[in-house]
């Protein structure tokens, strides 16, 4: 079994921080603020051959916990401590130890786990503490580390491996037998229901669901099995028009999911079924479109929708269809992610679908009849007395599908032709929704 470790710890001292320390890369967004990390966020990094899983969590913060969003990040952090096997907990050397800290601990002593109690900051020559009131806690010797400056991490590693139940190599990237795993980054607006989606396919309350917008801020991962495919989620903040972009989370929070979207396989572009689709929801799906990504549109909350009797399910898709013209024949689903009625099995099976037709290869002998006989049919015109000519096609990738054309010299490809033959392909080869790349050649003489 790999071991799973937990870093808690009330806000701002520095769990996040320490979190991207021992992954060795800033995964985790990390600003002077408070509450910036509030769902699960989860890594893996080795040490002495070992193979460990790390979980960053929200900061607990008493003095808050009727507010709603807090309720949920204490329910997150409670639930990594109980996964984990061993558990950082982090207190802040400038502070001491508080309230919070003193009820965290509490928690931690009944789940009976094994338990490192990390005093963060000690880089900084101010100290406001007594070495005495650690041991109050009743968590054993503290140790001293400084995240930011990576102080004392080597033994804090040392001491994590004494306590690891590992005998070896770990099988966390060990996959099944015809196991395949395909990326899938959930994009949209604030508040049109990503977490939810997420959490309706996991069937688990994994992401923290708010009514308040920008619930989500940073992006997090999971992911689940579905046939013999594992499915890797990543929740992303919701993307705003820059000019709305007051606050440095928000701007890091864009970048993330800027960075989601090239890493994905498949892009699941969420919208608000009760809302216009606006400039913004364009330029997202137009951003998936610039990447060459395979993308699949959800019309969430449907069921408030479907209240509406004077517009029916089919008007509905025709006229999201219509604003989203540019992304041709993606496929459009309505879903309803929260309620008795959740219907997402197929939002999997459509993922898996497009998976296929966007990793589809295309034999070498298949490719070139598609290419004489779209030359007879249709010949390119004349230009400046020559014409173009077409030698040979060949597959040079997947996901997405790429080709690349040799032809006897690539000015005389103009741009009405090259749609035509690229209409003419992605209809021969039914790459339905599926984004193609062409590139094109002048063949060398010696060819």
């Amino acid at each position: 079994m790999v071991t799973k470790i937990a870093i808690i710890g009330k806000t701002n001292t520095g769990k996040s921080t320490l979190f991207n320390r021992l992954i060795g890369y800033r995964k985790a967004i990390v600003l002077g603020e408070e509450g910036i990390t509030r769902d699960r966020n989860y890594a893996n990094f080795t040490w002495q051959d070992t193979e460990y899983i790390i979980i960053d969590t929200g900061g607990i913060d008493y003095n808050k916990k009727k507010e709603s969003i807090q309720e949920k990040i204490v329910e997150q952090s409670k639930k990594a401590i109980i996964e984990s096997d061993i558990v950082l907990f982090i207190v802040d050397i400038l502070t001491g130890i508080q309230e919070e800290d003193i009820n965290i601990a509490r928690f931690i002593r009944k789940q009976n786990k094994k338990v490192i109690l990390v005093v963060n900051k000690s880089d900084i020559k101010k100290k406001n503490y007594f070495l005495g009131d650690f041991f109050k806690l009743g968590l054993g010797n503290p140790f001293f580390i400084s995240a930011e400056q990576g102080k004392n991490i080597g033994e804090l590693l040392d001491a994590i491996a004494e306590l690891s139940s590992n005998n070896g190599k770990s099988d966390i990237n060990y996959k099944k037998e015809n196991e395949y795993t395909i990326k899938v980054a959930i994009i949209g607006k604030p508040n049109v229901g990503k977490s939810s989606i997420l959490n309706a396919l996991l069937n688990e309350e994994r992401f923290i669901v708010d009514n308040f917008p920008g619930t989500t801020r940073d992006s997090t991962e999971e992911s689940m099995y579905f046939n013999e495919y594992l499915i890797s989620f990543i929740d992303t903040s919701g993307l705003r028009r820059k000019s709305s972009v007051k606050e440095n989370v928000e701007y890091f929070g864009n970048l993330r999911t800027m960075e989601s979207i090239k890493k994905a396989d498949i892009i699941l572009l969420v919208l608000d079924a009760n809302q216009h689709i606006s400039i913004q929801d364009k330029h997202i799906a137009e951003k998936i479109l610039d990447e060459k990504k395979a993308c699949i549109v959800l019309l969430n909350k449907y069921d408030i929708f479907a209240k509406n009797e004077e517009i029916d399910k089919n008007l509905l898709l025709k006229i999201s269809r219509h604003e989203l013209k540019f992304l041709k024949e993606t496929q459009i689903l309505t879903s309803i992610a929260i309620g008795p009625k959740k219907n997402v099995n197929r939002v999997l099976e459509a993922i898996v679908h497009l998976y296929n037709e966007y990793s589809k290869k295309i034999s070498t002998p298949d490719l070139n009849n598609f290419l004489q006989k779209i030359a007879i049919q249709n010949s390119p015109k004349i230009i400046n007395g020559r014409r173009l000519h077409f030698y040979y096609i060949t597959q040079i990738g997947v996901r997405p599908p790429a080709f690349k054309v040799f032809v006897n010299d690539t000015k005389l490809l103009y741009n009405s032709y090259q749609r035509y033959m690229e209409n003419k392909f992605i209809h021969n080869f039914k790459f339905k929704g599926v984004p193609i790349a062409f590139y094109y050649s002048k063949k060398n003489r010696n060819y």
